[in-house]
């Protein structure tokens, strides 16, 4: 693993929790991590718009990328290009706002980011993954309730 290499990673899920598809790129190296951030949501909106999987609920556990691209304002940051290409992907797409997520409720998505910097390749997944992707969309689905 080359230093200050960075990976992105995304996942799209049903509201049952299954994997639909999930994408794994390095991100280009020595930007911040908000840039990362937010360049993991532009891959990913990106990901769910072509694969034509909508209406899309997204999420993040940066909750300066959401206030950045939620925001009516001009982002004049450093990561405004990042910011106004989100901004536009989301414009072509039936999706509420970005939403703030905790930290642990995003594992699986930086998991595939990990994996992106072992991999070094673009890597895509639909329906079905590796093994570890699978294992991990399975233990991070929300728990069943039974009633009865």
């Amino acid at each position: 693993m080359e230093t200050g290499a960075r990976g992105a990673g995304a996942i799209v899920r049903d509201s049952q929790g299954n994997l639909i598809g999930a994408l794994a790129m390095r991100a280009p190296s020595r930007i911040s991590m908000l840039a990362t951030e937010l360049y993991a949501l532009k891959i990913g909106i990106f990901f769910a718009l072509d694969a034509s999987l909508m209406p899309l609920e997204i999420e993040t556990n940066s909750l300066l990328a959401v206030s950045m691209v939620n925001s009516e304002e001009d982002c004049l940051a450093a990561e405004g290009g990042l910011v106004e290409a989100v901004r536009c992907l989301l414009a072509n797409s039936a999706s509420s706002p970005i939403r703030n997520i905790p930290l642990e409720a995003n594992k699986v998505a930086h998991r595939i980011a990990r994996f992106s910097l072992r991999d070094q390749s673009l890597s895509c997944w639909m329906d079905v993954g590796l093994l570890w992707l699978m294992d991990a969309v399975s233990d991070d689905r929300p728990e069943s309730t039974v009633i009865g």
